[in-house]
């Protein structure tokens, strides 16, 4: 269910202004089409039969005795994430996955070197904080990398601290180093760069670990496509996401429901004009919802013992009004049987601003009258969710929030009878349907 003027000669110079100016060669992701449907739709990127699980983080672990690390707050955060520990959590090595659709780089971390900087690494991996972000930057002249980190993608965002480099001097970047993007001396923060080619740079960033080989190819391959613009400098022609980053042993497997209190709605870089639910869940047991709609009023309970963030996220938007004369821009008539809504823009690909986790236990089905959550991928929910009005296969992949009642059922039922505009089996339904009021309680 997916969502539908800098010099570029080989000089020293021009390398180092490359990386220095952290310059802002967006590829911000924005969402697409939420896409509830079965495999073989012609959607970007659909897969309804995927077997995607949800993915988790392990916290970051605790080390009285590590290094001592100072982290500077003060500037604002790309997304909501606390510093790191003021010891390093790590000593030797640790293995890390930075899991893109091109393919998996696996990368090993030295934290015997650089115990701050990996510290800083994995902290916000442990927080989510790279998942979902753009490798917004690749260099194709005088230097070779890949920059990423930035969840914003415009090359300026960070995590809301500073830290000082760990350097020796003696810092050399041939093909398969992992080193930290800087825009001057100790102001490292989120953005790191990969070298996928020997590159001339000096020995001003430092270099926190190394790529294995499979890693380095997959990189190769996307810099071997070249930029966006076709210039030496720009964002890469194949877009590249980091979709997940995993430390260690990351936990695989269904999301376990977030407890009260822990729920995170961090920006996803798109422009909104709501503002994000709370942190700590208003509602708990079941919340009623009514909808006074174009095919008549329809009823819902929302189940926030269950999905809290989610029903949080739900009501809050409800509340702003968010949802009120939006059209639901979706049917599907074969293979599933959704009705899907939530997007002010009737275009499938909007949404309010931030993504939120799931709130999976892996056993999720979607029989007639289930109220769920669209997304693009694990833990990108936003607006959109869907209606189940028959009986659907649907991959545990989909937050399951509610119900709807029987009357509304027979409504949405009505919808899909009337079919597709086009007579195909999924797109706008025939019947327009508005969500002219949403009322909670």
């Amino acid at each position: 269910m997916v969502k539908r003027s800098l010099a570029r000669s080989g000089s020293l110079l021009a390398a180092v202004v490359l990386v220095l100016g952290l310059a802002g060669c967006g590829d911000e992701t924005g969402s697409s089409d939420d896409d509830p449907s079965p495999s073989g739709s012609s959607s970007e990127g659909a897969d309804g039969g995927s077997t995607t699980e949800a993915r988790t983080h392990e916290p970051q672990p605790e080390n009285a005795d590590g290094a001592p690390c100072t982290y500077t707050t003060g500037s604002e955060a790309a997304r909501d994430v606390e510093p790191p520990s003021a010891t390093a959590a790590y000593t030797g090595t640790v293995d890390v996955v930075l899991e893109t659709a091109a393919g998996d780089v696996d990368a090993t971390l030295d934290a015997e070197t650089t115990p701050c900087t990996v510290s800083s690494f994995t902290s916000l991996a442990s927080q989510g904080y790279y998942d979902g972000t753009p490798c917004h930057r690749l260099t194709t002249e005088g230097i070779y990398v890949l920059q990423c980190g930035d969840p914003t993608g415009t090359g300026s965002g960070g995590p809301g601290y500073s830290f000082a480099d760990e350097l020796s001097g003696s810092e050399t970047y041939p093909a398969g180093t992992l080193a930290m993007a800087n825009a001057g001396p100790n102001t490292n923060g989120s953005q790191f760069f990969i070298v996928y080619d020997e590159t001339p740079l000096p020995p001003s960033y430092t270099v926190f670990g190394t790529i294995g080989a499979d890693g380095l190819a997959v990189v190769q391959s996307i810099a071997a496509k070249g930029t966006d613009d076709g210039s030496g400098d720009g964002a890469p022609a194949e877009a590249v996401t980091l979709d997940f980053v995993a430390v260690g042993d990351a936990v695989d497997g269904p999301s376990a429901a977030v407890p009260t209190g822990s729920c995170t709605y961090p920006s996803d870089g798109s422009s909104s004009e709501v503002q994000p639910p709370p942190a700590e869940p208003v509602a708990d047991g079941e919340v009623a919802v009514t909808v006074a709609s174009t095919v008549g009023r329809l009823k819902a309970t929302l189940d926030a013992t269950a999905a809290p963030c989610t029903v949080n996220s739900f009501t809050a938007l409800a509340e702003q009004g968010y949802f009120d004369g939006t059209s639901c821009h979706r049917l599907t008539t074969e293979g599933i049987f959704v009705l899907q809504c939530g997007d002010p823009t009737g275009t499938g690909s909007g949404g309010p601003g931030y993504s939120f986790a799931d709130e999976l236990t892996g056993s999720e089905t979607y029989p007639a009258g289930t109220l769920a959550m669209a997304n693009a991928g694990p833990d990108t929910n936003g607006s959109q969710f869907f209606i189940v009005y028959g009986d659907s296969e649907l991959p545990p992949s989909y937050t399951v929030f509610g119900t709807v009642s029987p009357a509304t059922l027979k409504a949405v039922t009505r919808v899909a009878d009337a079919g597709v505009q086009g007579g195909g089996p999924d797109g706008a339904p025939k019947t327009a349907v508005t969500l002219q009021k949403v009322t909670v309680g």
